[in-house]
């Protein structure tokens, strides 16, 4: 079977670098290689030692000075790298109360995070390991080299100590957690989207026949699927995948994750190769799940209109930049649910977005829930006027149209005199923009023949 080297690849360094390992672990190893090359350097290479004898001359030569020194800049690191630690916790759980649980993962894949982590354990770890290079005997011998740079290092980590409270004060506010989501779900929508809207490709008739059910072994979220390894099985042994499960979308242990048909051609090594081009875990991640990004935004948001909290504010923050990724969204083509062989056999179906679906989530329940509330009401309207602006593609417009009037119907049942002509007003100007002719009203097939 020929898999996708550079998918398993991209799907592997996206698990590890959004934790407190991969990258704190890089940076920690690279300043201990650093350290036992300048010692190592020192202590063996005549033109090093006499370098250091001529410029590092603030070092004082006594291994006893060298060793305090050393000492007390582990033991300080080390204290207020436990302080960094439980500033990162309390951040974590105060974001997690007050607007997601879902957002955790923004926080852990932020770089100030972690390279803060990363240079505080490589300091306490380049001092360890230049200790033991002092010695008295048989001859004094101090790597003045080393005990500099670790003098810097503890400057340095003192510098991007108060850099990493920054950042943190910087972070739980609304604006930039919402828009660090919406930035991240935009590129998940550059990589899986066409940029060129186009006309989508015509479906092929699928087989009637019953196909064998592909059960998943293990309970999870769809994580990432493979794409590519599933055409290579497929064209491999035969047959067709019909995936009936989305990325993002939870399959029991047992259930099946898609068909292969025909059925007479589903071996044990098809379905074992298959099963390999799905990934599950515990959680939805934003590795190819453009409704995930949408989601934790709709999170943050109706925390934020719900009558515990009452902030408007941050409802309206989260609409924004909701219009920012439907806008970029309905610039381009969502992914083909069809893959072809080279030679036009279809191979594969899988279950894609849609834009009329990014709508649905993200102002159905935002809607739903803030429908008393004039500002987030109109703020919702005139997200989807901005939206309708940058598209030209019928069925966007109609889906557009579609979900303001349902908007505009539930909000204008609360709202009486000159806040619902204000509303009605904003429900017209969407009109305007969603006009469209009456032969692209039958109901699109493609979905994205342009306007003329």
């Amino acid at each position: 079977m020929r898999m996708s080297h550079r998918s398993a690849l991209r799907h592997v360094l996206y698990e590890l670098r959004g934790g407190f390992l991969l990258v704190p672990a890089a940076v920690m190893l690279a300043i201990v290689a650093v350290g036992m090359g300048v010692v190592w350097s020192q202590e063996h290479l005549p033109t090093v030692a006499r370098s250091a004898d001529r410029w590092w001359w603030t070092v004082s030569r006594e291994p006893a000075v060298a060793q305090l020194v050393l000492s007390a800049i582990a033991g300080s690191i080390m204290t207020v790298l436990s302080v960094v630690y439980s500033v990162l916790l309390l951040v974590l759980t105060f974001a997690s109360m007050q607007f997601s649980p879902r957002i955790i993962v923004a926080f852990m894949k932020d770089r100030v995070n972690q390279l803060t982590l990363g240079s505080f354990l490589g300091t306490v770890a380049f001092c360890l390991v230049t200790l033991p290079s002092i010695h008295s005997a048989p001859s004094p011998f101090v790597p003045t080299i080393a005990v500099s740079l670790a003098m810097l290092l503890a400057v340095a980590s003192l510098v991007l100590l108060v850099y990493f409270v920054h950042n943190m004060a910087l972070s739980i506010q609304p604006n930039s957690l919402v828009q660090r989501i919406a930035l991240e779900t935009e590129d998940v929508i550059d990589r899986l989207f066409e940029r060129s809207p186009g006309e989508l490709a015509p479906r092929a008739s699928l087989p009637g026949a019953e196909g064998a059910a592909l059960r998943c072994p293990v309970s999870g979220y769809i994580q990432f699927i493979d794409r590519e390894a599933l055409r290579w099985t497929a064209k491999d042994h035969g047959v067709c995948f019909h995936v009936s499960r989305g990325v993002g979308q939870f399959v029991p242990k047992g259930s099946a994750l898609a068909t292969v048909t025909p059925s007479d051609k589903a071996s044990s090594a098809c379905a074992h190769a298959a099963l390999r081009a799905f990934h599950l875990g515990a959680v939805r991640t934003m590795e190819d799940d453009v409704e995930f990004g949408m989601l934790q935004i709709v999170d943050i948001a109706l925390k934020a209109i719900s009558p515990a909290v009452n902030d408007p504010s941050t409802a309206i923050i989260c609409v924004d930049y909701l219009s920012h990724i439907l806008a970029c969204a309905a610039k381009r083509r969502p992914p083909d649910e069809q893959v072809f062989d080279d030679a036009g056999t279809l191979r594969l179906t899988l279950k894609q977005t849609s834009f009329p679906r990014l709508l649905d989530i993200a102002f159905d329940q935002i809607a739903h829930y803030a429908r008393s509330d004039m500002a987030v009401c109109l703020r919702i309207l005139r997200a989807l006027r901005d939206v309708a602006e940058v598209t030209h593609d019928h069925s966007n417009l109609l889906a557009i149209r579609s979900t303001a009037q349902s908007v505009c119907d539930l909000c204008a049942r609360e709202f009486s005199g000159a806040e619902r002509s204000e509303l009605l007003q904003r429900m017209e100007q969407v009109a305007r923009i969603t006009s469209v002719p009456p032969d692209a009203q039958r109901g699109p097939q493609s979905g994205s023949t342009p306007l003329t």
